[in-house]
């Protein structure tokens, strides 16, 4: 099992966590936890990036850094 592969762990944030559940909710097979500080998804860091971006696009959501 190479990096890519593993269940992929972050450290917790409110953004973050929005994103997540909404990415939970509306993708199947997507699994999120949390042991109170960190996310842990069953998906691949990659797998979890394009899902997630796959989500901003479909509800039109931007980030917006200042």
């Amino acid at each position: 099992m190479g990096r890519q592969d593993k269940p992929f762990e972050v450290e917790k944030t409110f953004g973050l966590g929005v994103l997540l559940k909404l990415t939970k909710k509306n993708l199947e097979g997507v699994e999120i936890s949390t042991n109170g500080n960190k996310f842990r998804s069953n998906l691949s860091r990659d797998e979890l990036n394009d899902a997630v971006t796959r989500i901003m696009e479909t509800h039109n959501i931007r980030l917006k850094i200042k």
